[in-house]
């Protein structure tokens, strides 16, 4: 039975251990084709928004980084039970500036990777950005069977389609 989780153990390990530049990411980038021919983006423009989001992921490494530790004590002082107001009013602050700065940083690229579209582009955003707002009642819908899942993915969504994924998630948490 031990035998089992060893490759799974190693497999996990691993993946956590290649950071940012592990698969997911490299999976993140090679997957640009369908944004790519719905807005008519050119290689050009595909290269200059992966270099974005790379300096983006480089500059809030640091920044992700501190606010990790300072969750972590802000959640064992709280676990304890003996509390310092003060102290975990301290780890609030400090990481909500934390936050900000990560919120600053998104912004920014976010203008920059517009500025990089042509206006008929940004149409095409547009209607894609209204349709992504919909995702969350999108997911609920499939979950109670009333939409099937997008072409491509039946079968990869699970039991209960990805309705269900999202019935867990905490309050307060984005969609």
């Amino acid at each position: 039975m031990k035998s089992r989780f060893i490759p799974l153990m190693i497999l996990t390990t691993s993946l956590f251990a290649q950071g940012l530049g592990g698969p997911r990411h490299m999976m993140m980038q090679a997957k640009t084709d369908q944004a790519q021919s719905y807005l008519n983006l050119t290689d050009a423009q595909i290269q200059s928004l992966q270099q974005l989001r790379q300096s983006e992921m480089t500059t809030l490494k640091p920044v992700l980084d501190q606010i990790a530790p300072l969750r972590q004590s802000m959640q064992t002082q709280l676990q304890s039970g003996s509390a310092d107001a003060a102290a975990l009013g301290k780890l609030m602050l400090s990481i909500q500036t934390l936050e900000q700065q990560v919120t600053t940083t998104r912004n920014g690229i976010h203008d920059q990777a517009l500025a990089l579209l042509t206006a008929d582009q940004k149409t095409k955003l547009a209607a894609l950005q209204s349709a992504a707002d919909l995702m969350p009642t999108i997911h609920q819908a499939m979950g109670l069977n009333l939409l099937n899942p997008p072409k491509g993915m039946e079968g990869a969504m699970g039991p209960g389609g990805p309705g269900l994924m999202f019935m867990h998630r905490p309050a307060g948490r984005p969609e």
